[in-house]
């Protein structure tokens, strides 16, 4: 999704399977989902002031980010996939057990699983289990800004840590919300991104 805030430029990267924080769903391979994005930023020719990831959407992002010298600024929210969690048996798991701080948020995700589809989400695991965002960040040329939240079942405060440390980036704790805080507080989000164009 693009998003003009004033006159900034704004892309946004959903989370797997997830069409309720923007639209559309992202493409099961990461990779080729942020390959893609590249090229299309690429073929507007117009700098994206920020390109923001949520979850499994901070790869395709960050690929995006490293594929193109147009993104001015990277915001990875809840980055994915900490190597404590890189497997299929863990990922599932996390997913069956769902976010004990946000069950609601967690519940209204359910229409979009259903439509997306087991194996669609099993691909997209698969993926994200793939792409090592260590390996990537160090290709972007952008100045990478890390959110990494209290409550969050996917990514463990060291991981982000050592994201944003490794790679010279910002990180940013956001205390009292879950890994998917974007959707259920839009109006602190977008100050957030609103603040970060400055």
């Amino acid at each position: 999704m693009t998003r003009s805030t004033g006159l900034a430029r704004v892309i946004v990267v959903p989370g797997l399977a997830v069409r309720s924080y923007v639209e559309p769903p992202v493409d099961h391979d990461l990779d080729r989902y942020g390959h893609n994005l590249a090229a299309d930023i690429d073929r507007e020719g117009a700098p994206v002031d920020v390109l923001v990831g949520l979850s499994v959407g901070t790869q395709a992002a960050a690929v995006a980010a490293a594929s193109t010298d147009l993104v001015k600024r990277l915001l990875l929210v809840s980055p994915t996939i900490d190597p404590a969690y890189r497997s299929m048996i863990k990922q599932s798991l996390v997913f069956v057990r769902g976010d004990p701080h946000d069950k609601a948020g967690y519940l209204s995700h359910v229409p979009d699983w259903s439509r997306a589809g087991v194996t669609r989400i099993f691909r997209g695991f698969a993926s994200a289990i793939a792409l090592h965002l260590e390996d990537i960040l160090p290709k972007v040329q952008a100045a990478v800004t890390i959110i990494h939240t209290e409550y969050d079942p996917l990514t463990t405060h060291t991981y982000a840590a050592s994201l944003a440390q490794s790679n010279g980036a910002r990180l940013v704790l956001m205390p009292g919300v879950s890994h998917s805080w974007p959707q259920a507080d839009s109006a602190r989000f977008l100050r957030f991104v609103e603040e970060l164009i400055g």
